[in-house]
Order: structure tokens, then sequence, then C-alpha cells
């Protein structure tokens, strides 16, 4: 059963009961048509509950089913064709637009796709973007904490580039996901199908060499903060 009402419901479910079409039962209301039923929708979904289906229940006859008025009916119809009229127009408006794109994106079109795609990756890979390119992450006061707003700083740097340094930016924004590593599997690499590994072939970078270097100064480092310099005190004569 769900209580979604059958008007709303695109592609019914021949072996759902929607809302209207049955009552729920308590304890104390039951009838010789009482059945269980399953939710399927909602905040109570899973739950096993009791409804009575029979329009012409003698317990329930007078709410088994429920019926629109005539102004209920007419304001429903009259919202179903305005949703209508503004889908189809939105899809003809965007098709309108698709075959007046010119061949060479302008500025303003990639300047676009840019920031949307770059507000969707979300609010990780803004960093890792940020810490790439080396903007400044400036920290804000927050709702509840000090934040830094990753959005704000991409999308003030996008505007100021140049075009191809845009284009170049939009590659880059379809590559940052792949910076991610798990922390529950430290020892993963980096897959060969994921987009990084695939670009890097594509301008041959050689990611071993850069692995083995980082792995090397990242050692050195390690080495140094373990074995600091003891600093010589002067002793005192006896």
């Amino acid at each position: 059963m769900s209580h979604t009402p059958p008007w709303q419901v695109r592609n019914r479910d021949s072996e759902v009961l929607y809302d209207g079409q049955f009552r729920t039962v308590g304890k104390t209301e039951e009838c010789p048509h009482t059945q269980s039923a399953v939710v399927v929708d909602g905040e109570c979904a899973s739950q096993l509950v009791h409804v009575c289906r029979e329009e012409k229940c003698p317990v329930h006859s007078a709410a088994t089913r429920y019926h629109l008025s005539p102004k209920e009916r007419a304001a429903r119809s009259k919202e179903a064709l305005a949703e209508r009229v503004e889908k189809q127009t939105r899809l003809e408006t965007l098709n309108a637009i698709r075959v007046k794109l010119p061949s060479a994106i302008s500025r303003p079109d990639l300047e676009m796709a840019v920031l949307d795609y770059f507000e969707r990756l979300g609010h990780d890979n803004h960093r890792r973007l940020c810490r790439a390119y080396g903007w400044d992450e400036k920290k804000s006061k927050g709702v509840s904490n000090v934040v830094v707003d990753y959005k704000s700083i991409g999308a003030k740097a996008i505007r100021e580039m140049s075009m191809p340094d845009v284009q170049r930016f939009l590659i880059l924004c379809a590559l940052a996901s792949d910076l991610y590593c798990p922390g529950y599997n430290p020892g993963q690499v980096l897959a060969r199908d994921s987009n990084l590994a695939r670009t890097a072939i594509r301008y041959k970078v050689d990611v071993l060499k850069i692995a083995a270097r980082v792995r090397s100064e990242l050692s050195e480092k390690k080495k140094g903060l373990g074995n600091p310099r003891r600093k010589r005190v002067a002793r005192k004569p006896n």
C-alpha cells in the first residue's frame, strides 16, 4: 500500500493500493474484509498494517474510498496542465538553444558550463582544485565554525582566467574526483581505467616516476622529523 494519491502516480502498480483505495484499520475497527498490507513508501515504509479495501463494507463504507469534489478535480486538472506546459516549454527552449549553438564555444557559454560543473563537484574536490592551483584559502565564519568558501574562491579565479585557461580548468574538473584516496584502503593505487590515469598516458606523464620522487621526498621528510638534531648544551666547569 502507498499513501500517495493515485492521480499523482504516472505508472501505477496493479499490486499496490494507493491513498483513497483503502482505509487503515485499528484493532478495534476490524471487519470481515480486513487484510494485512505492507507500506511501500514514506516514513513508515516496510511497516505492516491492516486495511479494508471493500467499497461496500458495512463498517467502513463511508470512508473506504476518497472521492474528489468537482472543485478539487478542476483545481488538480489546472495544476496538472500548468506543470505540463512548464515542462514542455523548458524542453523546447533547450532545443531552440541547441540549434543556435555555434561550432566554437563562446566565452560566456564556456564560463557558464565550467562554473556549473565546478559547483557540482562538492566541497572536497573544490578544496583539491584550489590547492592544485595554489589559490589562497581564506577562512570565514560560517554558521557553526570557521570555513573556507571554495566555491567563491574558484568562481572568482575562473572569471579572471584567459579562455585557454578556462578550457584547461574544465579538464581538471573532470579529473578532480580521481584525487580521492580512501582512508580505509591506503594501499589502493590509481585505477588504470580512471580519467586521471588515461589522461596521464595521453600526455606522456610518467606516474611511476612521480610516485618514486614523492616517496623519496616524504621518506626524507619523515626521517628528518623522527631524528631531530640535539642541541649542544655547554657544561659548566667543575
